[in-house]
């Protein structure tokens, strides 16, 4: 499903809640319990910080300035979270005006944050490291300054509602509180309501899960201060739409970043396989590689000296081959894992037909993703297909389709000498055929093979 229609699932789900409950009063879900609020901005800490911590991960492989700005906003959620939320609940603070006008500020521009970083420029940062540093103490020091200008007013500041008002005592219209506290809340929508928009566009174009959720979490929130604006509950001790609606905030920050955790262990593993691979083919190509070809050049200068001209000529076939293998593994194992298919075959086959001078066209289908096993079972296939084109056929062009008519399948085409394909096995120098026949069956697919004395051949491999 696409990230537009995620959004409007998640728009449909709030405001179905926000009118059920705050409008209406049809459901009723007002629930007074300290304990409740306690553990609400304990888990929005840790959640925050675990958060942070991701997108600073991710910030150092990108190094992109909308990471850094997301970043310092989830430092600032966090900060705000545990030092004027969870740490004054658990020592059973009254909601005073520090409590109340601390998180408030600090949670606003958090949120300002959090826009920025929905509409910043995909762009690297010149100096990342001490740009994170900086961040990080602008952070640190915005959250000293209104810590010490909240506490500095002290009871100058308005409280935000009579704490023992409860959702049910409060008659229609619902907007109570402080004004200044409703105006700040009604600007914290908006931002949040600009971020998810921002990121909803950025997840369009760039299929990108965490944006996505990132997405969802700011429509939560924006929803989250409408219902502030009803009803802060924030401020006092019922648990109402307003908290339910900002912890569904953390939560899809939190499934967000456990699908960028296991993104990333994908790529590290992926990383660490390639690394392994390029390892692999180094030694096969300063190794055996390059005594297949001393092998090849004293085996065709002796072709044409005194003795048995066959043997010899199975000696250059076989070490030939032999190189040619070599070859291939070495490209396997240097190409990217996550390389599209239809890339992949037209790779393998113009390297192979470039190694004896043979052109090759491509006309591939994008889209089709196969298993692993599949999938080198096919490349091999195609090389090996291509290379007998080229070396036993003699053919100049060669055509290379991947096409789904009716079932998906491979075809090799090529203008080359042809041969009796009736008589495979009586054929010098076609072991390749079998064993590309017998690598299509082992991935549960089948090879045709169709070629006459001067009218080339044309080999076409079914896949399941």
């Amino acid at each position: 499903m696409s990230a537009r229609r995620w959004l409007m699932l998640v728009v449909v789900a709030a405001t179905a809640l926000t009118l059920l409950v705050s409008v209406t009063s049809i459901v009723r879900v007002a629930y007074r319990s300290p304990s409740l609020h306690v553990a609400v901005e304990t888990a929005a800490a840790l959640i925050s910080l675990l958060a942070a911590q991701l997108m600073y991960g991710r910030f150092r492989r990108s190094l992109a300035r909308s990471d850094l700005l997301l970043t310092a906003a989830l430092v600032l959620f966090a900060g705000a979270n545990l030092l004027f939320s969870a740490i004054p609940a658990m020592a059973n603070l009254g909601p005073g005006p520090f409590e109340t006008w601390a998180p408030a500020v600090s949670r606003g521009l958090a949120a300002a944050l959090f826009a920025a970083g929905a509409f910043a420029a995909v762009q690297p940062v010149r100096r990342p490291g001490p740009a994170a540093r900086r961040m990080l103490a602008l952070c640190a020091l915005a959250l000293g300054v209104v810590a010490g200008a909240t506490a500095f007013a002290g009871d100058a500041l308005p409280l935000a509602i009579d704490p023992g008002l409860s959702p049910e005592a409060s008659s229609r219209p619902r907007v109570v509180g402080a004004p200044s506290l409703l105006a700040l809340q009604l600007l914290v929508m908006t931002l949040f309501a600009a971020a998810a928009i921002g990121f909803a566009i950025r997840a369009e174009r760039t299929s990108d899960p965490l944006t996505l959720w990132f997405a969802i979490a700011a429509t939560l929130a924006a929803f989250a201060r409408l219902n502030y604006f009803l009803f802060p509950s924030l401020y006092t001790e019922f648990f109402y739409a307003g908290d339910v609606l900002r912890l569904g905030f953390f939560v899809a920050l939190l499934i967000g970043g456990a699908r960028e955790i296991r993104i990333a262990q994908r790529e590290l593993e992926q990383a660490a396989v390639f690394d392994e691979r390029r390892r692999l083919a180094r030694e096969i190509h300063d190794g055996m590689a390059q005594d297949l070809v001393f092998i090849v050049q004293q085996a065709s200068a002796l072709d044409g000296r005194d003795g048995d001209p066959e043997a010899v000529a199975d000696i250059v076939t076989a070490a030939r081959r032999a190189l040619d293998e070599s070859r291939g593994a070495i490209a396997a194992l240097v190409r990217p894992t996550d390389e599209p298919l239809a890339q992949a075959l037209a790779r393998v086959a113009e390297e192979t037909a470039g190694r004896w001078g043979a052109s090759v066209e491509s006309d591939m289908v994008d889209g089709f993703e196969l298993s692993p096993p599949t999938r080198e079972a096919l490349l091999r296939i195609v090389g090996e297909a291509v290379a007998n084109a080229a070396r036993h056929g003699q053919a100049r062009r060669i055509r290379v389709e991947l096409a789904q008519r009716p079932q998906l399948h491979v075809r090799i085409v090529d203008d080359g000498v042809g041969f009796d394909a009736t008589s495979l096995k009586e054929l010098r120098g076609r072991h390749g055929i079998m064993g590309m026949r017998e690598r299509a069956e082992q991935v549960g697919g089948r090879l045709h093979v169709e070629s006459r004395p001067g009218e080339g051949t044309e080999i076409k491999v079914l896949l399941p």
